[in-house]
């Protein structure tokens, strides 16, 4: 990466990168010490309700528009809303799971991921503000990109840590992350100003958002062109992908693999979702995202085809590995070129509200389609789920050639 912008790039991969990490730590990894300690399936399930608020991102992003700083809005806010996430990790690394009582656990971490869910809003939203149009694409790359290597390192590194050190040391490293965020976000902020053609709209906002209610910011968001394709297409994209990227460990244990081997696939996985996500993030500037989104849709496809056919055919060797590694590479193309599409379609004087709007209705379908795509594998097995999210990339892969069509024609 050439950019003139890279340590900014840097700097906010490292913010989403930190964010995540405690997050999928936090839900995949407090669960199986929850069990250690002998506690019921009833309670872990009920541990996963806590997550919720990454829903309703877009009544937390509002507020950062509405009550803004006079100066640096959100990097003041990231600032403040990171001492929120500092207090909560301390609080963590306090408490003793052998004697914490479910209520008191489940509290804490409702309000953890209010604060991650809260911050990563600020934090996007001043790389929104920083980056010119033709940079926010490849910050959307680098975003999946650190999400896919999160999930292996809070997954799996950070139970090693738990289990050498004890309960409080993955937090204390979450800490140690989260303030080092906060210096490089400082050195970001001095070394990268707004870009001139944003500056009026970000300095005359707090008029706007003092006539404006919360209900106009969000009609503003949908009224502008073509935001109708795009938000069908937002909705609609990633959760078939990521539906069968959720459900690849219970196939793999069913064809018979064995838990170390499922372990060690989807280490690797992950990394290959990663390294997916950083090539294209240096590729991207001969590749249009509108091209790159058709591009991905079909690489989706053939990838759930692939799962469909090890399913039916009832793959346990190699084979079955490189249908996984498939499905790896097109999750992290997909959100790479989602997330950066998010970036272009967000205002930058209104980045925090658009942003946070834009994750929602993304977050919402990411939840919905897995739990529908359940149901039918208990109805019909394996074969019938993955058909069905072949039909449903399918669909995207025809409204991503059309919006391909329509933008690259005007």
């Amino acid at each position: 990466m050439t950019s003139p912008y890279f340590y900014l790039h840097w700097v906010i991969g490292w913010c989403n990168f930190t964010l995540t990490m405690t997050s999928i730590y936090l839900y995949l990894g407090v669960p199986l010490m929850m069990r250690e300690y002998g506690w019921s399936g009833t309670e872990i399930g009920l541990f996963q309700i806590s997550g919720l608020p990454v829903v309703l991102k877009f009544l937390m992003a509002s507020p950062i528009d509405l009550f803004r700083f006079r100066q640096s809005n959100y990097f003041k806010w990231s600032v403040l809303l990171g001492g929120g996430f500092l207090c909560c990790l301390m609080v963590l690394s306090i408490l003793n799971i052998e004697i914490t009582t479910f209520k008191t656990l489940f509290i804490v971490a409702v309000c953890t991921t209010l604060i991650t869910s809260w911050l990563d809003v600020p934090i996007n939203a001043f790389a929104i503000q920083r980056f010119p149009e033709v940079e926010r694409p490849k910050t959307g790359a680098i975003r999946s990109a650190v999400t896919a290597l999160a999930s292996v390192v809070g997954g799996g590194l950070m139970l090693l840590v738990y289990a050498r050190l004890g309960w409080a040391w993955p937090f204390y490293i979450f800490s140690l992350m989260a303030l080092l965020c906060g210096v490089l976000l400082y050195i970001a902020h001095v070394r990268y100003p707004m870009i001139d053609s944003e500056r009026f709209h970000s300095e005359n906002a707090s008029i706007v958002t003092s006539l404006q209610s919360l209900f106009a910011i969000w009609k503003g968001y949908f009224q502008r062109s073509d935001m109708v394709m795009w938000n069908i297409i937002l909705v609609l994209y990633f959760p078939f992908i990521g539906a069968a990227w959720l459900y690849l460990k219970p196939v793999m244990l069913d064809l018979g693999l064995s838990i170390d081997n499922i372990a060690w696939i989807a280490s690797c996985s992950g990394v290959f979702a990663a390294l997916s996500g950083f090539f294209y993030s240096l590729c991207i500037a001969g590749l249009s995202p509108y091209r790159a989104l058709f591009i991905f849709s079909v690489v989706n496809v053939i990838a759930l085809l692939g799962m469909c056919f090890a399913v039916s055919l009832e793959w346990s060797d190699w084979r079955l590995i490189c249908a996984v590694f498939i499905v790896a590479i097109a999750l992290g193309l997909s959100s790479g070129v989602l997330f950066g599409l998010i970036m272009i379609h967000s205002r930058p004087h209104f980045s925090a509200s658009d942003y946070g709007l834009q994750t929602s209705l993304f977050s919402l379908s990411r939840i919905l389609v897995p739990i529908s795509a359940g149901i039918i594998l208990d109805l019909v097995g394996y074969v019938g789920m993955f058909s069905w999210l072949v039909a449903g990339a399918l669909v995207v892969c025809g409204l991503s050639f059309y919006w391909m069509f329509k933008k690259e024609k005007s």
